[in-house]
């Protein structure tokens, strides 16, 4: 199901107009909290969490020179507060179709973007986190290109210092009106599977019993090692074809309104 706020190609976490969400830019190395602070705030359609506390609440695990803090740590400020989610990696099984998933049940879903280390043939932790609130269907532009798209929040983009919902407005069909995107940045569908090479991935369900019934469905039970958990993410692997292109379920569409 296309997201009627915007063209009619694109799925949507979040609703428009993108003009009258709150986003704010950060201070270095900030990127987890203001992505934490801007995917609830729009969630809640308010602005009720502010970045500083999620800075705060992991004390001395944020190191402002050392680039931030570790990723793991967004599901558990997200489980304290009483959301679902889990530090997960995708790396195992076709990452773009649960993330697209995840956007038909509007679920925002934080993903770390650029590879920071590598262990053997591990991609540990991301550099940058980034909300990812809507996709594309393929479609023809007005140059007659076929684009295919993810729409993020990207707190850093399109320079440190700057954060406006509005960035990636463009006018694709060539009518002369510009038209309103999901997010601020803007990746083409090879572009964002490139720079997600991690594939780690943090869905933010309402509560724990709707992410613990996504889970068991797609993936099945699993009980992740400390390394998983802390360094690589939990491996989820989704148990069948079937449930992998299954997208929309009508029980996780009206969740969020109970919260």
């Amino acid at each position: 199901m296309t997201d009627q706020s915007f063209p009619s190609p694109v799925h949507s976490v979040f609703g428009g107009p993108t003009s009258a969400w709150p986003l704010h830019p950060p201070g270095k190395n900030e990127c987890s909290f203001y992505a934490l602070a801007h995917a609830l705030n729009l969630q809640k359609g308010a602005s009720a969490y502010h970045p500083d506390t999620f800075r705060h609440n992991v004390g001395v695990l944020f190191q402002r020179g050392m680039g931030g803090t570790l990723p793991p740590l967004k599901a558990w400020q997200l489980r304290n507060l009483g959301y679902g989610s889990h530090y997960g990696n995708l790396s195992q099984t076709d990452s773009e179709s649960v993330l697209k998933s995840l956007i038909d049940i509007r679920i925002p879903v934080i993903v770390d973007i650029y590879s920071a280390a590598q262990w053997h043939t591990t991609r540990i932790y991301g550099r940058h986190a980034v909300v990812l609130v809507g996709y594309s269907d393929a479609y023809i532009d007005a140059s007659g290109a076929t684009r295919q798209e993810f729409y993020l929040i990207d707190s850093e983009w399109p320079t440190f210092g700057r954060c406006t919902a509005t960035d990636n407005n463009r006018d694709r069909d060539g009518d002369g009106i510009v038209e309103d995107y999901p997010g601020n940045r803007t990746l083409s569908r090879a572009e964002f599977l490139t720079l997600h090479t991690t594939r780690t991935y943090t869905p933010i369900f309402p509560d724990a019993l709707s992410h613990a019934r996504w889970y068991n469905d797609l993936f099945g039970w699993h009980n992740p090692s400390i390394y998983e958990c802390w360094v690589s993410g939990t491996v989820d692997r989704v148990k069948s074809p079937e449930k992998r292109y299954r997208r929309v379920d009508s029980s996780y569409s009206t969740m969020w309104s109970k919260r």
